[in-house]
């Protein structure tokens, strides 16, 4: 850099001091001062137990609405042109809740648990659960089929062509049952994560936890089971829904495309798909063929039957569907597929072709109907599980075989597996989920077995006697006891460390096991790609804290300022994407618009738009407000022509200053971060301390001061 003199040198230095607005190094760290003091450093922890102990339960309840048992009755006429056939006992379920955390004496009596005395007496510190429960009692009539009410003579009154062997069937209350309130039955008790929204501890000043004899500079984190204080590992797992294309060297199918598909709501399991390109066979008449691994069935089938099959028959369509007109050099390989699967023209065909393969023997109405399903619930499920989604299956698969063909023809490069930003970690919250979806799932078959009895020995039904509440406290217990994650009865087949005893040997190694990660593939594995530093760990892991030995590369640990998401509902985005002027893939027409730009939610593809960058500014200014939340993940790739929103649950996110990129804005090309702003979390240190004397609630606090969230709701 040259000066002129150094008067020159003198007058820049001058320039820097009268601009009162830049934001200085302490400035910046004012801002991450605001981040711990906000957030502590286990916020990932306590994030994630937050949101299952508040929504995630609730959410596992109401999948299962209700128990039924019917039983079939000698008809008997109810004086109203109607006769009663059946009767129905149902045991509905409601609102979940969770009250402070308690003990029980020997002598029977209950009273409130702290953590302290869970530890010197070797207790668990959990809470009771509640659960409301409504029996009601539904009888079935029969009617004439296409009867009216007449209110006049109080009677079902048939059509006058009324065929008398033709019946329908209809449900209504019991009339003779009383009226029954909603009761609630305790169903177990929930391990309680120290310093969550459900733990005594939550927002108390320092005083408090004296006298709870708590230290003051613990974080919490980790839970006391049997006295013994536990933490969960976090699990690093490959993300579902994501199309990843890797080449296979020396083996018959050189490229392959596959995706794990995973449902958003639900225990499903992941269902695999793999699209293959296969190397030209000895002697075979057409070139390299493309062939599909479906779900429950034995052989790859031709691209073009499950084309077929899913209602895409013209040759021309399927081609429309991969890729566009224009691109001779991918059409030319798709030829020999064509060639392949002649023989099959018609969707019929196509199912019984995939019908016979599967493990379904019987008449081709049988194989056609087994084909049928699994295409609706076993391929590609993520995207739907309903009728009528060909269309966007089929689009997806296009999708998958045109990314294959792209990375066969060199145009791409092939996928990194341990890119960071395609891995998941499983916290508290998804791992505890996982336990008590499995153990409220045993409760309802429980529930329904109890009813059955009653049903059939005529007692009457008792909601506290129905409901074994030591399935899901040992359930929960046991997990967090001995590290083995999953069922009991399997253990062999559970994952084994992932509760381990907290780390108490000085205040820095309790901090590290708190924000520890796992990778569960075998420690004796010789390939050295999971255990290297990858670039995309930047920001988001420790490069130099890992053990040394057999775990080297695999037990990292998260850098300070990592957050990870605790996931939102994509469906309200969708919505408001179509008003942003997105087509859904259902109206789009591939061929009249093939540069349209596709959006994809989570993985799944959901519409096309035709200006990128306009959809992609508008999400994120909504971001930036705080109207959507500021762990959704808005990616534009412009080469490609993708957008690509998450927001699922498990990224690793890092904080970042914004820079104010709007071309009219005078402030462009300057951090979004004012001097205001500073002012503002200066001002909450004096504000801090008047709060604690007063001891008021932690959103209270939130409201009145600016600290973090303040900044994050400003957009910078």
């Amino acid at each position: 850099m040259a000066y002129a003199n150094g008067d020159a040198m003198m007058a820049g230095v001058e320039d820097e001091l009268v601009d009162e607005n830049a934001i200085t190094q302490e400035d910046s760290w004012q801002v991450i001062q605001s981040f711990f003091d906000s957030k502590g450093l286990v916020s990932q922890q306590l994030d994630s137990f937050d949101e299952f102990a508040g929504t995630t339960m609730q959410e596992i309840v109401s999948e299962t609405d209700f128990v039924t048992v019917d039983k079939n009755l000698a008809p008997e006429d109810d004086g109203h042109g109607a006769s009663i056939v059946k009767r129905r006992w149902q045991i509905e379920f409601g609102h979940l809740t969770i009250s402070q955390a308690a003990m029980t004496e020997g002598d029977g009596s209950t009273r409130p648990l702290y953590p302290h005395e869970a530890r010197l007496r070797n207790l668990t510190y959990s809470s009771p659960m509640y659960l409301g429960m409504t029996k009601r009692l539904m009888i079935a009539k029969e009617k004439p089929a296409g009867a009216e009410w007449d209110d006049a003579s109080e009677q079902w009154v048939p059509p006058e062509d009324w065929d008398e062997n033709d019946y329908e069937t209809f449900w209504e209350p019991d009339p003779d049952a009383q009226e029954e309130t909603e009761q609630r039955v305790f169903i177990g008790k929930l391990p309680v994560m120290l310093k969550s929204k459900i733990c005594t501890l939550r927002n108390r000043s320092e005083q408090e936890l004296y006298a709870f004899q708590e230290c003051p500079f613990d974080q919490g984190g980790y839970f006391i089971i049997n006295g013994s204080e536990k933490v969960l590992i976090a699990q690093e797992r490959s993300a579902a829904n994501i199309v990843q294309v890797f080449r296979k060297r020396n083996t018959p199918t050189p490229v392959v495309a596959e995706i794990r598909s995973a449902i958003e709501k639900g225990s499903r399991l992941i269902s695999t798909m793999q699209v293959k390109l296969y190397e030209r066979s000895a002697g075979a008449n057409f070139g390299k063929t493309i062939k599909v691994a479906l779900p429950y069935v034995k052989t790859d089938i031709p691209l073009v039957a499950v084309f077929r099959a899913l209602g895409i028959v013209s040759d021309e369509d399927i081609l429309n569907h991969i890729c566009k007109k224009s691109d001779t050099q991918m059409l030319e390989m798709l030829k020999p597929c064509l060639e392949e699967a002649f023989a099959i023209q018609e969707r019929e065909q196509a199912l019984d072709y995939i019908g016979r393969r599967g493990n379904m023997a019987g008449t081709r109405e049988k194989r056609i109907k087994y084909a049928r399903d699994i295409m609706q619930k076993e391929f590609l499920p993520h995207i739907s599980q309903e009728e009528g989604s060909e269309t966007r299956k089929a689009f997806f698969l296009g999708y998958m075989v045109n990314r294959l063909l792209q990375v066969q023809l060199g145009r791409v490069e092939e996928d990194d597996r341990d890119h960071f930003g395609k891995k998941r970690l499983d916290l508290a919250g998804p791992l505890m989920a996982q336990v008590f979806r499995l153990k409220f799932a045993q409760l309802v078959k429980d529930v329904r077995g109890y009813l059955h009895r009653c049903v059939e020995n005529g007692r009457e039904f008792n909601v506290n006697l129905a409901v074994k509440s030591g399935i899901m406290t040992n359930g929960l217990r046991y997990c967090l006891a001995t590290g083995n994650w999953g069922d009991q009865k399997k253990a062999a087949s559970a994952k084994a460390g992932v509760s381990q005893v907290l780390n108490r040997y000085t205040y820095a190694s309790t901090l590290s096991h708190l924000r520890r990660t796992n990778t569960p593939i075998g420690r004796d594995g010789k390939i050295a790609k999971p255990r290297q530093l990858h670039n995309t760990h930047w920001g988001l892991v420790c490069p130099a804290e890992t053990p040394e030995g057999q775990a080297c590369g695999l037990v990292k640990n998260l850098a300070l300022m990592c957050y990870v998401s605790v996931g939102t509902p994509g469906t309200p985005l969708i919505e408001y994407m179509r008003h942003r002027g997105m087509e859904l893939l259902e109206e789009w027409d591939a061929v009249l618009n093939p540069n349209a730009t596709k959006v994809f939610l989570n993985g799944t593809w959901v519409g096309v738009h035709n200006n990128g960058g306009q959809l992609t500014d508008s999400l994120r200014t909504l971001r930036r407000k705080n109207t959507i939340g500021f762990e959704v993940t808005i990616i534009r790739d412009v080469r490609e022509r993708e957008i690509k929103v998450f927001t699922d649950a498990g990224r690793v996110c890092r904080p970042l200053f914004v820079v104010d990129n709007d071309p009219s804005s005078e402030n462009r090309g300057n951090l979004v971060l004012k001097r205001e702003h500073i002012q503002a979390l200066e001002n909450d240190r004096y504000q801090l301390e008047q709060l604690e004397e007063q001891g008021v609630s932690e959103e209270e606090e939130q409201a009145r001061t600016f600290g973090w969230h303040g900044l994050v709701r400003s957009g910078v």
